[in-house]
């Protein structure tokens, strides 16, 4: 197997997790925060919805993500129009379509090929470890999610 086809299978898979983790929370609690603090259910679906896009920019390197204040502004307004769970799902489905076409089509050769990046305090990052992101991140959030549905009760595994 491809490197390549391993980060599409387990992206769809981590995605697939994170979003049926999402779904078994009841309305109620989507926007529940824990101590009124941390972020929702639905705030992590928003962000689960557009990883794709994050990781297709930095890889592609047609254009780096803008996280300054006003690019971060941007992103939340459109993220914002994602009102549900499943339309968060809906629009992760679209984007990670568009960044499997890249993933599937990059070469092997140029999978171990760096860019400096300033996560993990700044360093060289493989391509392959930027193409781990977005299925490193569901898992992730996943987890949040599992922990939320704990703090209101929900003790089943979903």
């Amino acid at each position: 197997m491809r490197f390549q086809d391993y980060i599409v299978e387990s992206t769809t898979k981590a995605s697939r997790d994170a979003f049926k983790a999402a779904k078994a929370v009841p309305a109620d609690k989507q926007e529940w925060k824990p101590l009124d603090l941390g972020r929702s259910v639905l705030d992590q679906c928003r962000e689960l919805a557009k990883t794709p896009d994050w990781a297709y920019d930095i890889i592609a390197g047609e254009k780096e993500p803008d996280w300054s204040a006003e690019g971060m502004a941007e992103q939340q307004k459109e993220m914002s129009t994602w009102t549900t769970v499943e339309q968060c799902e809906q629009e992760c489905n679209k984007r990670l379509e568009r960044y499997f076409n890249l993933v599937r089509g990059f070469p092997d050769e140029k999978l171990t090929t760096t860019k400096w990046l300033p996560y993990d305090g700044g360093r060289d990052f493989t391509v392959m470890e930027m193409m781990e992101y977005p299925r490193w991140n569901y898992g992730y959030h996943e987890g949040q999610i599992a922990y939320i549905q704990t703090l209101y009760g929900d003790k089943e595994m979903h």
